[in-house]
């Protein structure tokens, strides 16, 4: 009798291990990274939340503030350091190298690395500068390092020129944005960097128009990621919590499929973790991608176009949303892309009636007739659950973050 309970046993554990597996495998199908054995995690809980050029020795630190994966590696990648990103358990995105190509640790690389920022100008070596690297030479590099690995894909990562297009720091490239059009075919996770605070006086809206123009620039053919400032690096403003979540979620709300923090701080002193000067940022951080992670499968699931409207009270503050559905639950995540307030009106096709969670926010609002509304400050962000055609909204879906990896 044990015999055949055993056996029943192990059946049905085999078929639910089937169903699960199955399960996953559907889940995991629609990812953008299932087309690399060695990329990023296709696991529908994982959305890419990195840090720049980082020793492997800083690995713990950000992880514990939700940092999972390192982009670009500070020096010339050894085995010693990718030993303990492996056994740290911190995914890395180096340059390619023979000691990456070969290690036992080389599933913990889930891309190789381009040169940063080709598109600005180049120093010349003799204290000034010449122009910017060619898109041929940019595609050539890409097929070099495709030749010697197709299981992994390559980042590339412009300068504020994908955002502001007239950026003087681009030399003679000034202006030229064909220029990303043909250099974008050296990447598969293209990306871009503009710091609006310590830079652009806090027009936090450079962050989204960035995203837009790579967008538009690759077809919509590419994955897109983009940076975050978290520290005043070069001694100037330190970035304010709510601005650090405005620059999140713009970029989120216009198709950013990654998200990844500049940490570094240069003045007064050097420190490449710099964001651990600065306590307020640490906290910031650390909220935002515990959201971000508990968020996961709603960012991963696929956009929703032709669905709910906005329209603002105020002409020179758009508000940005994008809307996604999950297991019969619609969100809705916005954004006041103006330093400016404004009152947004939401419509909801089908004109239901629901009660609206704003998540995190501990607070809700009624729908009625396909409508509801909601105040905006400068550049703040209200994200919405419901259930169109019921009376609550569900719980938000539970973190998975730890089966990731």
């Amino acid at each position: 009798m044990m015999k055949g309970l055993r056996f029943v046993l192990i059946a049905v554990l085999l078929v639910g291990g089937v169903l699960l597996l199955g399960s996953l495998a559907n889940a995991q199908s629609g990812s953008p990274y299932s087309q690399w054995t060695h990329g990023p995690s296709t696991n529908p809980n994982f959305f890419p939340i990195g840090v720049w050029s980082q020793s492997s020795g800083n690995a713990q630190e950000f992880e514990k503030i939700g940092v999972n994966m390192f982009i670009g590696f500070d020096g010339n990648l050894d085995q010693a350091s990718l030993s303990k990103f492996a056994k740290l358990k911190m995914p890395v995105i180096p340059t390619q190298n023979s000691v990456g190509l070969r290690s036992p640790q080389r599933p913990w690389i889930w891309g190789w690395g381009q040169m940063d920022e080709p598109d600005n100008a180049q120093p010349n070596g003799s204290g000034g500068y010449g122009p910017c690297i060619p898109p041929s030479t940019i595609v050539a590099n890409y097929k070099a390092i495709k030749a010697n690995d197709t299981a992994s894909p390559v980042f590339l990562n412009f300068g504020r020129g994908a955002s502001i297009t007239s950026y003087e720091g681009r030399g003679s490239c000034t202006s030229d944005t064909a220029y990303y059009a043909q250099a974008i075919a050296g990447g598969d996770i293209i990306s871009f960097d503009i710091y609006p605070v310590a830079e652009y006086n806090g027009q936090l809206q450079l962050v989204p128009n960035g995203i837009d123009n790579l967008k538009t620039w690759s077809n919509g053919t590419k994955i897109i990621w983009n940076f975050i400032e978290t520290t005043p690096f070069n001694g100037g403003a330190i970035p304010t919590p709510a601005q650090i979540r405005a620059e999140v979620w713009m970029s989120l709300i216009h198709g950013s499929q990654g998200i990844m923090y500049f940490v570094h701080q240069f003045s007064p002193t050097f420190r490449e973790d710099g964001i651990f000067n600065y306590p307020t940022s640490v906290q910031a951080v650390t909220a935002i991608d515990a959201q971000i992670a508990s968020l996961a499968p709603i960012l991963n699931s696929p956009t929703i176009t032709n669905g709910v409207h906005v329209s603002s009270s105020s002409s020179s503050v758009p508000v940005d949303i994008i809307e996604k559905r999950l297991n019969g639950a619609t969100y809705v995540f916005a954004v006041a892309r103006a330093n400016n307030s404004t009152v947004g009106t939401f419509t909801v096709p089908g004109n239901p009636t629901a009660t609206i969670t704003v998540l995190g926010e501990s607070r809700q609002i009624a729908m009625t007739s396909g409508q509801f509304q909601d105040n905006f400050g400068g550049y703040e962000v209200h994200l919405y659950q419901f259930s169109a055609g019921t009376s609550s909204a569900p719980s938000p879906p539970t973190n998975l973050a730890a089966i990731v990896r």
